[in-house]
């Protein structure tokens, strides 16, 4: 399951929001948003050019987007 912090980092990045975007809403560094991201990823199967759609896509269909 997804830890708290990276549900509202999903929610941001599926609202289309950049690494950028998400580190200064959440007070995070660009770094620590790109952990949770890439934490994100690998709990949902999600890899390559198309992760971040398909993370979009999971997010909506779990609620989170």
């Amino acid at each position: 399951p997804l830890s708290p912090r990276e549900r509202e980092v999903l929610h941001l990045l599926a609202l289309g929001r950049g690494n950028d975007d998400i580190a200064r809403e959440l007070v995070l560094s660009v770094r620590t948003v790109e952990r949770h991201v890439a934490n994100i990823y690998g709990k949902i199967g999600a890899s390559g050019r198309t992760a971040r759609a398909a993370a979009t896509a999971w997010a909506h269909t779990h609620g989170i987007g």
